[in-house]
């Protein structure tokens, strides 16, 4: 029977839970192989992100399992895509856990400014990744399954034409995910 590989998803909100929730179960992960910590009603939640990555990161690096990873959803905001990841490792360090290493299975996945771009983008063909107010489709979360699918396909195959900035970057995040997937299961 083959191993499967078990994911640990942390986002900051349901819009971006939904959006990768879609996107790996697309990709062939059913949700018994995926984990999403439950998020606060209020607070920060970026802060959030940070906490639940410090103790994912502890109990991944404590465990022997070859077939289980962290992804983390932060959005960039008015920083850029290295800026929020650097905020991400400073977090860690701050709490006392190393950033994760290449050879780690954590695959970090930033928007910028947030994930409602990306789906703007994918909705028309084109998003200014400097704006926030796209559609926030609270309320309407579901409505981004087509989406994302489509965004599934065109991101592992790489037809993706002309995708902003973060999201092309992410694409390559998720290349190097299914990748490491691909080599834990031969």
């Amino acid at each position: 029977m083959p191993r499967a590989v078990n994911l640990v998803i942390v986002c900051e909100d349901i819009l971006q839970e939904t959006f990768v929730r879609a996107f790996l179960r697309r990709r062939g992960f059913n949700r018994h192989q995926l984990r999403f910590p439950l998020r606060p009603s209020g607070g920060d939640a970026k802060q959030h992100v940070c906490h639940c990555l410090c103790k994912e990161l502890r109990v991944l690096r404590k465990s022997h399992r070859v077939a289980a990873g962290v992804i983390y959803v932060v959005d960039a905001d008015n920083k850029t895509v290295e800026e929020r990841r650097q905020f991400v490792e400073t977090a860690l360090r701050n709490n006392g856990v190393e950033p994760p290493s290449e050879n780690e299975p954590v695959f970090g996945i930033i928007p910028k400014w947030e994930i409602e771009n990306w789906l703007e983008f994918l909705r028309v063909g084109q998003a200014d990744e400097d704006r926030n107010t796209y559609n926030k489709y609270r309320g309407h979360e579901s409505d981004i399954y087509r989406l994302v699918e489509g965004l599934a396909d065109q991101c592992v195959n790489r037809t993706l034409s002309n995708p902003p900035p973060s999201l092309e970057s992410a694409c390559t995040v998720y290349s190097n995910f299914f990748e490491w997937k691909n080599r834990v299961l031969n």
